[in-house]
């Protein structure tokens, strides 16, 4: 390209024609110039993720309307709003939202990407991040399995291995001990949902009322309704999570993260979508299942297939794996076939929650094998020693891998 974009704005950006042409119909060429531009300048870069903020949040607007709701107008705000919480820009961004909102400019881009701006659903989608926001942080130093209640109650919940399993009549279970947890009934009530926040080093699992199971690994967050709504059971999830769902051809499952919709009927697959990675997996054990990404294209799974995704090209594909080394952790296991060692350590480490890395150049190494992570971190890491060429030092609260010699 001959034009210099290191001085545009967003409103800029969103006036140029290849800008809008990359972000419509992305190409490996397009997505690899846009990627190298926000590497070498901070500023643009946040204006490209501001141009591209005004794009991903119009297709919430029916593109035959000329103007905003007041109601779509304070939820968009409210999705701003957390995309910005922590940049010192955030009024200039939230003055460049509203005046593109309000202008003709923003018509004639809802043209151009009429295909992109859908109708809108019956419903007004959850604003899950909205629901994480209200809610305080977590407490870093708490190593207990939380859950955060709809009035911000938290419950910490103690064991490496939790359950919680909620009943059709209402009562709910926490590790097997009946607990009044529920709300009171009222028709004319929204939605309450709630939030499991597993920390490293920890595990749980959830079992709904219809009898659908999900496992959930060890640094990751799930929101959740307290029932499910009467035309659909929906989630959404930070981390990695495996889902056992019962079949309901009325009532389909559709699993939200930050990039990907999964949409099933009945079936068993693993979701990894940690927020802090820019990999993100889908893999399917059994049945079908439909992964969305940003309401651009679907992909329709088959079992032993895995959809892959890289959240920084903003590519993805599908192949054929061995389903058992992405889904054995949930029985108390990592299984291997030929992968780098930096890659096991990064899951030990968020398992055990216990901070382990490779020097170069161990972090090259791949190896295959199996852990039986029921046993303790030393004898996970004697087992790894058999499987690679590597030495184990253990320092203050790390373990440090490095190549023998």
């Amino acid at each position: 390209m001959d034009k210099n974009y290191i001085t545009y704005t967003a409103d800029q950006l969103l006036n140029d024609d290849f800008f809008i042409q990359s972000e419509l119909h992305p190409t490996e060429e397009s997505l690899i110039f846009w990627s190298d531009l926000q590497k070498k300048n901070t500023a643009l870069s946040g204006e490209i993720e501001n141009a591209r903020l005004f794009l991903h949040t119009i297709n919430h607007i029916d593109k035959n309307c000329s103007s905003l709701s007041d109601k779509d107008e304070h939820a968009l705000w409210q999705r701003i709003e957390l995309k910005n919480k922590e940049t010192e820009k955030r009024a200039k961004r939230k003055q460049f939202i509203r005046l593109a909102i309000g202008t003709a400019a923003s018509l004639l881009l809802l043209s151009a990407i009429g295909w992109y701006a859908t109708q809108r659903p019956e419903e007004a989608e959850t604003d899950y991040l909205a629901i994480i926001q209200a809610n305080p942080a977590p407490d870093s130093t708490n190593e207990k399995v939380q859950l955060v209640l709809s009035n911000n109650e938290k419950l910490n919940i103690d064991g490496k291995e939790t359950q919680l399993e909620y009943k059709k009549e209402g009562k709910i279970k926490v590790n097997s001990e009946q607990v009044d947890l529920s709300p009171k009934d009222d028709p004319d009530q929204e939605q309450v949902f709630n939030q499991l926040i597993v920390p490293v080093g920890r595990r749980s699992s959830i079992t709904f009322a219809d009898g659908t199971r999900i496992w959930v690994n060890s640094g990751s967050k799930i929101v959740y309704p307290v029932k499910f709504a009467k035309e659909k059971r929906e989630i959404f999830v930070e981390g990695e999570i495996y889902l056992h769902v019962s079949r309901d051809e009325q009532k389909p499952f559709i699993v939200k993260t930050h990039q990907m919709d999964i949409k099933v009927l009945g079936t068993q697959f693993n979701v990894t979508a940690y927020e802090n990675e820019a990999d993100m997996r889908v893999v399917l054990v059994s049945g079908k299942v439909e992964v969305n990404l940003d309401n651009k294209c679907k992909n329709i799974l088959a079992p032993n297939q895995m959809f892959s995704y890289d959240n920084d090209m903003r590519k993805g594909k599908i192949t054929t794996v061995d389903t058992d080394d992405y889904v054995a952790w949930k029985d108390g296991y990592y299984q291997f076939h030929q992968q780098p060692l930096k890659e096991i350590v990064k899951k030990l480490s968020r398992y055990y929650g216990v901070r382990i890395y490779c020097e170069e150049p161990a972090d090259k190494l791949t190896c295959s094998g199996k852990l039986d992570l029921k046993e303790s971190l030393d004898e996970v890491m004697k087992a790894l020693m058999k499987a690679a060429p590597i030495q184990i030092e253990n320092k203050y609260e790390s373990v440090e891998i490095k190549v023998k010699h």
